[in-house]
């Protein structure tokens, strides 16, 4: 009888385990809102997620529309790459056309939004290993809104990841949320000298890199909406005095500098490569590596694990830039094969000669001239694959570069394949850092900021042009549309720099020129004038979100119609 009494007991006590097990909702299996993160190494798996986000934005980011839309580029690629032609005229192609640069960035948000509600449940090392974290997570925070409202304009503010249906924030707002999160990513992030960071944290956001953005978004804002401060959210105005302080500490405290010759910032100086790139010979030139460039504050990493289920591992900007449609890729060594979009203005590089004659390593360092003898192509096919907007000038900033295997079988791979490993494919051969922020554009922001030459001096002088005696803005414009040609900055340039009038100032520089379009001569005839006018040179929000809101959500003006169709 004892013994079935101890039996009773036993059961009832294994039921009522079993059943706070049945109770017991928490996933053991799975990451959710209950479990992760939790851990220091579960943040930064967050973080990654975030930064990963970048990548997958690399088609539809400001970068990629904002160059094809600018005074320097064409829409290029075939006939078919009617996004690209659109993107190039503000033009709508579809409804939809630009819905991946709308959620990828939104999915962005999202992510960062999460990890800082998370964040006090993490239990991490120190005080400074959290802090660092809070301080990237903000930055991406910014960052993503950033490209928003370079691309949109006015867009939807959500500072939680809370699912709301709310109508788009005045800019304003969204600028001022820009401002507090990097700001505050500034306080958190710790300062560390580039010589001193751990080539393990390289892609990171460091404190110079917010510092530097902060500044970008503050020329944006104030030039575009004409103001003369940022509002900071919650309280406060941003001035321009507190922007330039920023400037001088990462000048004088990042660590990073100039990198001495201009060209060894671009991988066709490769060591591969080397002087069988004939334009390399006699100029003792050394790529700095992508690890090394001391001129990078801020860069999207790539790695040798690209294939068709990993793009993002690729840099697809490059890929896209990249020659097309040559039926022997030997014959325009060392250039590799890609899509050819954005291929650049004649106009843009006889403007470079007029204005800046003298300006041979930033002008022939940039740009590849099919018919330059000095860049030793043994021939180039116009119009391959139906290529359109050819006008004998490609950049060579960000495209595929190729390295001998056999010089004398004239065989070839990627450099990057051959230095590093990877897939030995086309399409994913490009790991160079896309540069999102360098050393130099810092310098001439500090030089517009305070109206002085010191840093446009400095960016001269590496590419041995006179110093400037005095300060004008059209000195400071030509110098940013030299140095920084290809990277993404000019059309934003010129909206914060004309307004609604910067139409005029691309159809000026760009109607006129010569093209082959799929070897057929045709003459570029855009009316960009008219249509910043009538969009205030944002693009089409997506129809699919605009239906999903409900109504809530508005189009931006001047993409209703059909007289803006392609």
């Amino acid at each position: 009888m004892r013994i079935m009494k101890r039996l009773y007991y036993l059961l009832l006590f294994v039921s009522f385990i079993s059943c706070d097990d049945f109770l017991d909702t928490k996933d053991y299996t799975n990451k959710n809102d209950q479990n992760f993160p939790l851990t220091e190494k579960d943040a930064l798996l967050s973080l990654t997620s975030c930064y990963h986000i970048m990548a997958n934005c690399q088609e539809h980011s400001s970068y990629f529309h904002g160059e094809l839309t600018s005074d320097d580029r064409f829409g290029g690629g075939g006939p078919n790459d009617r996004i690209r032609h659109a993107a190039d005229r503000l033009l709508k192609f579809d409804e939809i056309m630009f819905s991946d640069s709308w959620k990828r960035h939104y999915t962005g948000i999202y992510r960062a939004n999460k990890l800082l509600e998370a964040i006090d449940n993490v239990e991490f090392s120190s005080e400074t290993a959290k802090n660092t974290i809070l301080g990237e997570t903000y930055f991406m925070r910014a960052y993503f809104y950033f490209e928003l409202t370079k691309i949109f304009g006015d867009v939807p503010l959500l500072v939680n990841s809370e699912p709301v249906n709310i109508p788009r924030t005045p800019a304003s707002e969204v600028f001022a949320q820009i401002a507090l999160d990097l700001k505050t990513a500034i306080g958190l992030l710790p300062s560390i000298n580039y010589n001193s960071q751990s080539k393990m944290d390289l892609g990171h956001a460091t404190k110079w890199a917010a510092e530097g953005l902060l500044a970008r978004a503050f020329l944006f804002y104030t030039g575009y909406y004409q103001e003369s401060e940022m509002p900071i959210a919650g309280n406060g105005v941003l001035s321009k005095k507190e922007v330039i302080a920023y400037l001088e500490d990462c000048i004088a405290n990042s660590g990073h500098q100039l990198v001495d010759d201009f060209r060894n910032m671009w991988p066709y100086t490769n060591t591969l490569t080397g002087n069988d790139y004939a334009y390399n010979q006699g100029r003792n030139l050394s790529w700095v590596g992508d690890d090394n460039n001391i001129e990078t504050v801020f860069a999207i990493k790539f790695g040798t694990k690209g294939d068709w289920s990993n793009t993002d591992y690729a840099n697809l900007a490059a890929l896209g830039w990249s020659f097309r449609g040559q039926t022997n890729y030997a014959n325009v060594f060392p250039f590799g094969q890609g899509w050819g979009i954005g291929t650049v203005n004649p106009k843009f590089v006889a403007d470079w000669i007029r204005i800046e004659p003298n300006d041979t390593i930033r002008r022939n360092g940039s740009i590849i001239d099919v018919r330059n003898p000095e860049e030793g192509l043994v021939s180039y096919e116009d119009g391959g694959w139906e290529q359109m907007n050819d006008g004998g000038f490609w950049q060579k900033k960000y495209i595929s570069i190729n390295a001998w295997v056999d010089k004398e079988a004239r065989t070839f791979k990627g450099f990057s394949t051959l230095m590093f490993g990877g897939l030995d494919d086309y399409a994913f051969a490009n790991t160079q850092d896309q540069v999102l922020l360098r050393f130099a554009d810092i310098l001439l922001m500090h030089s517009e900021l305070t109206e002085t030459v010191d840093g446009i001096n400095q960016v001269r002088a590496r590419v041995n042009l006179p110093p400037l005696g005095a300060y004008t803005l059209e000195k400071l414009q030509n110098e940013r549309r030299f140095e920084l040609a290809f990277e993404g900055g000019r059309y934003y340039d010129l909206l914060r720099w004309y307004g609604k009038n910067a139409g005029v100032v691309i159809d000026r520089n760009q109607n006129g020129a010569k093209v082959l379009n799929n070897r057929v001569e045709s003459v570029i005839n855009y009316n960009l004038t008219k249509r910043i006018q009538e969009t205030g040179g944002f693009y089409q929000i997506p129809q699919t979100e605009i239906d999903l809101s409900e109504g809530v959500l508005t189009q931006n003006p001047g993409w209703l119609g059909s007289d803006i169709n392609l």
